[in-house]
């Protein structure tokens, strides 16, 4: 077989890359730890204030769905 040169699998990794790379997942995953929290909450006292105001499934299940869409497209 002819002798072939390979590249390395991956570039040599700096400290501070690796530093970076950790904040940078600690970061997205504590931003997506208190939004999913928040949004828990917010629907939680939406179904106790629905519940309390009697108000029907449709008015329970609409607004939510709204808050969700707008949140996520803006």
């Amino acid at each position: 077989m002819a002798d072939t040169e390979t590249a390395p699998a991956t570039a040599p990794v700096t400290e501070e890359a690796f530093l970076a790379d950790r904040l940078s997942f600690w970061s997205f995953f504590t931003g997506m730890t208190t939004k999913t929290t928040v949004a828990l909450i917010a629907f939680c006292a939406w179904l106790w204030w629905c519940g309390v105001g009697g108000f029907s499934l449709p008015h329970v299940i609409v607004l939510p769905i709204a808050i969700a869409a707008i949140y996520y497209f803006v």
